[in-house]
């Protein structure tokens, strides 16, 4: 960030405001304004300036979501993102949330690389007079591999989405992989194909955002639960938008769409068809028969075969039937895949 990026912060828990204080002052250009008291900042509203604003749900005056509603009442405040924090936000928060104007909700306890991330998609959003680049941008003359910079960040965010699921740390790289070989046999760019390869591991980024108890439950969800499971989706874009960076530009794509359905029955958004970025369609697949070739603690692993023909019977309803094409006649090098990075004791490379 070259410019001066101001963030007011309001919440009545000092260790809260200490910790997204120190995590925002190492963005280069970000100043903070810290603040306990809902009162008394409405009572100075006429001289109140930021370019974020970060509220707690809960506070001892006035709770967030009203806040929200009062600062947008002020027609200079009125366009500034505000990001509402929350102990383990719910669908009627966050319908709430919306309807107050609020872009984006944060789960607590705070998630330091989210947090951040969402700061920074955040900023992206400003008026296009605003100098909000980011730290994760290419700079001038950058060449179009992906740069040290990006792939450090990428691994980061990785760890922590593998981490927060507690899913095979193989299991995006995998997908990664296979992504990749299905872009290719569909005749893409080798630079589209080497940029899905770094995107398409932060597909589930959005989990870190969803709390432990859903993420770690056995059995089957609830219907409410499997909404909230659902908006990992947003909550992956919503961490990734904006950046300038042409490969989280595409992850976030990713994040967004690989739970739609070629017949228009998937989620979030319910697209159909080519209205399906060709990333999310390409996601879709890859995403789906790693699930089924992996042991989770719900299931045992499919053979390969077996994987293969659920994707050929699906393709049409589920998935982009060229993807599926292109996948199969991959086979050999999906094996090769699975012979490579096989999970610790899960059989796949046998299977494979």
């Amino acid at each position: 960030m070259s410019a001066k990026l101001s963030v007011l912060i309001v919440d009545d828990n000092r260790t809260n405001l200490a910790l997204m204080d120190m995590l925002l002052r190492k963005l280069p250009g970000c100043v903070t304004q810290l603040q306990t008291d809902a009162h008394a900042l409405l009572a100075g509203i006429d001289r109140l300036d930021y370019d974020i604003a970060v509220l707690a749900c809960r506070l001892p005056q006035i709770d967030g979501i009203t806040l929200a509603s009062r600062l947008r009442d002020e027609p200079r405040l009125r366009h500034k993102p505000i990001l509402l924090t929350a102990d383990e936000p719910n669908q009627g928060m966050r319908g709430s949330a919306a309807d107050a104007g609020i872009a984006e909700v944060l789960g607590k306890p705070i998630n330091p690389v989210e947090f951040r991330a969402r700061i920074q998609g955040l900023a992206h959003q400003r008026s296009p007079q605003a100098d909000s680049a980011s730290p994760w941008d290419e700079p001038a003359g950058a060449p179009p591999e992906v740069t040290a910079r990006e792939e450090e960040y990428l691994n980061a965010l990785v760890r922590v989405a593998g981490y927060r699921e507690q899913e095979s740390p193989l299991h995006s790289q995998r997908m990664a992989r296979y992504c990749a070989i299905l872009a290719h046999n569909l005749g893409l760019p080798e630079e589209f194909c080497r940029d899905l390869r770094h995107a398409a591991p932060l597909h589930d980024i959005g989990k870190a955002g969803l709390p432990d108890a859903l993420l770690r439950k056995s059995g089957f969800l609830s219907p409410e639960e499997r909404r909230e499971m659902e908006e990992h989706t947003r909550i992956g874009h919503g961490m990734l938008q904006g950046a300038r960076s042409r490969v989280f530009r595409m992850a976030a794509e990713i994040a967004l769409t690989h739970h739609e359905r070629w017949d228009g029955s998937g989620y979030p958004q319910r697209l159909k068809g080519e209205k399906i970025p060709l990333t999310g369609r390409i996601a879709a697949v890859a995403d789906v028969f790693d699930a089924l070739t992996s042991i989770k603690s719900y299931k045992t692993s499919w053979s390969i075969a077996n994987a293969f023909t659920y994707l050929h019977d699906n393709a049409g309803e589920q998935f982009d039937p060229a993807c599926v094409a292109a996948f199969e006649s991959a086979r050999e090098e999906i094996a090769e895949v699975m012979r490579a990075m096989p999970d610790p004791d899960d059989g796949t490379a046998d299977a494979a």
